[in-house]
């Protein structure tokens, strides 16, 4: 299964929880895990937040961030811009290009945030969702 993943996914990533239970072992889960290229930008723009969040410091925060870009692919920008006015029709903020990378793939969003449920074009599916598809 294809998946786009978004920022706070990602940031559960960086503690011990299911969310990077699920990520590390996504192969032998059958996922394939893309995100657009600005949410890796906006955890780094937010490596401060995302310390205190995890308990980690800024090494740590490093070593984890090279280990979750070599379970998801990072897709850049150009590559799904096309699909942009689309998606701005289903969502009006930062998480744009979320939704222009799912409609470019044709797949699910795998997203905690409830809004993003509001629309019906593009399934979203939360980690408890995503837990009970993979029978977790």
């Amino acid at each position: 299964m294809q998946l786009v993943v978004d920022t706070n996914i990602l940031l559960s990533f960086f503690r011990e929880n299911p969310v990077r239970l699920i990520i590390i072992n996504s192969d032998f889960l059958g996922l394939e895990i893309s995100t657009p290229e600005y949410v890796i930008d906006e955890l780094k723009k937010n490596e401060s937040d995302v310390l205190k969040y995890s308990k980690i410091n800024s090494v740590q925060f490093n070593e984890i961030l090279e280990e979750l870009k070599r379970f998801i692919k990072i897709i850049p920008k150009q590559s799904f811009e096309q699909f942009e006015s689309r998606a701005k029709q289903l969502i009006h903020d930062k998480d744009v290009p979320i939704f222009s990378l799912a409609l470019k793939l044709s797949c699910p969003i795998w997203s905690n945030e409830p809004r993003f449920k509001k629309q019906s074009l593009v399934k979203v599916l939360s980690t408890g969702d995503l837990r009970k598809e993979l029978e977790l």
